[in-house]
């Protein structure tokens, strides 16, 4: 078995457990409460910590140790986890299709909204103007996936990446057949819809017209859109009263 692979003469166990220590356990742990091995490390001190590994080119190493299966069960943070995704949001991609095989293999490992959501795709323009229609059948599949944080994570990468004007008209259908029940899925499809409507209000204004999505979700959607400031005050008083009453 190889050594444990270390960054700055420590090993990434040991950097979690000394940034912890100006972190915020009981308020993270307040947003994730079902959730084991919370640190409450800041992000920006996760991110410093996955710039540094990207930059010093250890990067490989760095993956085939988060990549394994089996880890110490009190090694398993969640912060580890964020930092995985965070490192893959970073690195450069000289191969494409290996990219891609390294954030599935991420995407296993998503157990929570937190983890789920920091991580964006390194240099994304030029990912998706050289692999827009491989992404796009990459995040797509999630979406109908039996895992509630792997079908949030294809909400959210859709929404980060394709409300645009190739795409709004299909990823709104592709919105609509998502079944999961999951909480963390319907708040994502809800927040996922609401950026929909913000950009494409004439492309998605009859998905809350019609009340095509369930109640909870369209509820949820048009509360979103109505605290944003992009959105004009008639506008939000034509949503609000397309809000479906539901007996509590």
């Amino acid at each position: 078995m190889s050594s444990p692979y270390r960054i700055d003469e420590r090993s990434i166990t040991e950097h979690l457990l000394e940034l912890a220590q100006r972190g915020n356990q009981p308020f993270t742990q307040r947003l994730h409460p079902d959730i084991a091995g919370v640190l409450g490390v800041r992000l920006p001190d996760l991110r410093a910590l996955a710039r540094r590994i990207v930059r010093s080119g250890s990067w490989p190493a760095y993956l085939e140790e988060a990549e394994r299966e089996e880890r110490p069960r009190e090694e398993d943070f969640m912060e580890a986890r964020t930092l995985q995704g965070l490192v893959l949001g970073m690195l450069p991609v000289s191969d494409f299709s290996d990219y891609l095989t390294h954030l599935s293999r991420w995407v296993r490992v998503i157990h929570s909204w937190s983890v789920c959501d920091s991580f964006s795709l390194p240099q994304p323009k030029k990912l998706l103007r050289e692999h827009s229609p491989e992404l796009w059948a990459f995040f797509l599949p999630y979406l109908q996936h039996s895992g509630e944080y792997e079908v949030r994570f294809g909400i959210v990468a859709l929404m980060q990446y394709f409300i645009d004007d190739e795409h709004i008209d299909e990823l709104l259908r592709y919105y609509l057949a998502v079944s999961h029940e999951g909480y963390y899925v319907r708040m994502a499809l809800a927040w996922a819809i609401a950026e929909c409507y913000t950009f494409y209000p004439t492309e998605t204004h009859p998905y809350l017209a019609e009340k095509r999505f369930e109640p909870w979700v369209h509820n949820k959607a048009i509360q979103k859109i109505c605290e944003s400031r992009r959105i004009d005050p008639d506008t939000k008083t034509l949503l609000k009263a397309l809000r479906i009453k539901t007996s509590k």
